[in-house]
């Protein structure tokens, strides 16, 4: 069954435009599958696409129950959904990346655009929502308030002349960070400033050596080259060693996709367990530290 898909969004920051229409629209021609067109409508500060899909009698069944939530169909029609609006997703995101690059449009905000919802129709005129699995992204704020308590611990800091990781700077900033691109880059930042500052504050000795020779990778830190100083590895290991493969890829492979928002907020705190871990190691009688590694602190 064919039918005709709009997908609605909002443009993130502004289009800058000076055009007498109200629309402008362009063609996103597709290989063996028919165009998308999309529609700019930089008053509104919106946009919509469309496209037409044809449709597996399954989905035709489902879509004449009026479902909005699509977490408990089966595995092949939440595929089906995804590739529903996949199409209209990257063509839309294709016409308003080049409308940010090409025409230097900076106020157009890295991400581009938000979504607002994917509609389904046989005669363009009487639209119906395709149904979606309704989900959130859970980041949990592991952090310590400021009391009388903990007062006293940072004026053991002073007297200590203890700094803090300069690569909690980048850590912190990967958590501020609405692009996941970018916050993915500055996770693996602190990751790979974090170990370095570790070692160097356990055994000063090797400091020359860690910043005028090319580290070994991000996995070897983390792993053989902790246990030999502390006979343990860091426990987001395997986390850390395909963050740090992806983020390679993000800065030497421009055709590299964007980042699973989720997924790099997983990542945030995987990165930050890691790094509480080191400062377990390295101050085993702080309390503070201890509060901030404990498993609870991963994504659930």
């Amino acid at each position: 069954m064919l039918i005709h898909l709009k997908g609605c969004y909002g443009i993130l920051g502004e289009v800058i435009s000076d055009s007498k229409e109200h629309r402008l629209q362009f063609s996103v021609p597709l290989e063996d599958k028919p165009e998308v067109i999309v529609d700019i409508i930089p008053d509104e500060k919106s946009i919509e696409s469309f496209h037409q899909f044809e449709v597996t009698k399954k989905m035709w069944a489902v879509l004449q129950t009026d479902i909005c939530d699509a977490k408990d169909l089966p595995e092949e029609l939440q595929t089906e959904l995804s590739e529903m609006r996949s199409n209209i997703l990257q063509a839309t995101r294709k016409v308003l990346n080049l409308i940010k690059y090409c025409l230097n449009q900076k106020d157009i905000d890295e991400k581009l655009f938000g979504t607002k919802g994917t509609y389904w129709s046989i005669d363009k005129v009487k639209w119906k929502l395709v149904p979606s699995t309704l989900y959130g992204i859970l980041y949990i704020q592991n952090f310590v308030s400021l009391n009388e308590n903990t007062a006293k611990a940072i004026q053991e800091y002073l007297e200590g002349d203890q700094e803090p990781f300069f690569s909690l700077r980048h850590l912190h900033k990967a958590k501020k960070e609405d692009n996941p691109r970018y916050k993915w880059i500055d996770a693996t930042i602190a990751a790979e400033l974090a170990i370095k500052e570790f070692l160097i504050r356990l055994k000063p000795d090797i400091k020359t050596l860690l910043l005028e020779v090319p580290s070994p990778p991000l996995h070897k830190l983390y792993g053989s080259v902790l246990e030999s100083f502390t006979k343990q590895r860091s426990p987001k290991l395997k986390e850390l060693q395909k963050g740090a493969e992806i983020r390679n890829k993000l800065l030497h492979k421009p055709k590299v996709g964007n980042v699973d928002a989720e997924e790099a907020n997983k990542y945030v705190q995987d990165v930050e367990i890691a790094i509480y871990h080191l400062l377990t190691l390295l101050y085993p009688k702080d309390p503070i530290m201890k509060t901030f590694y404990k498993p609870r602190a991963v994504l659930t």
